[in-house]
């Protein structure tokens, strides 16, 4: 399995940053944002830097669209608050995609591509970053 975590609609360098330590963290050197903007937009030097002394690289993309057509995942897991509508995060073969929300909102199905599953790692709401950090544990064994 090839993961890459991908972050839409962002505009907080701490979010940002925070995000990416989890991603680099776990080993997955592959970060991209998506639709960047704001604070995060001006100050992405730092998340440039980070990347490097992590041994990671940092991808950034204008929209969903153009993120899956240059990586082309097989699967791609939107992260967000469980309801009824998402399942659980599983392993999958091939390249996986986890789209996380930069602001904690939840997707709207205009914001995802078609074959975008909406998902959770944890029946509980613990933000974005604990459902990446979770999910990362579980796809990757821990």
């Amino acid at each position: 399995m090839e993961l890459v975590v991908a972050v839409y609609n962002i505009s907080s360098v701490p979010k940002m940053l925070e995000l990416a330590k989890i991603t680099y963290g776990f080993g997955v050197r592959r970060f991209a944002l998506i639709k960047v903007f704001g604070a995060a937009a001006q100050q992405i030097g730092d998340l440039f830097k980070l990347a490097f002394k992590m041994g990671g690289e940092v991808l950034v993309f204008n929209d969903v669209k153009d993120a899956v057509e240059v990586l082309r995942p097989d699967v791609i897991y939107a992260l967000g608050r469980p309801d009824r509508d998402t399942k659980p995060v599983e392993r999958a073969d091939g390249r996986v995609m986890l789209l996380v929300h930069g602001s904690d909102l939840v997707f709207s199905p205009r914001e995802l591509p078609p074959n975008a599953v909406l998902s959770h790692a944890v029946e509980k709401d613990i933000g974005s970053a604990g459902q990446l950090a979770v999910a990362l544990y579980k796809l990757l064994g821990g």
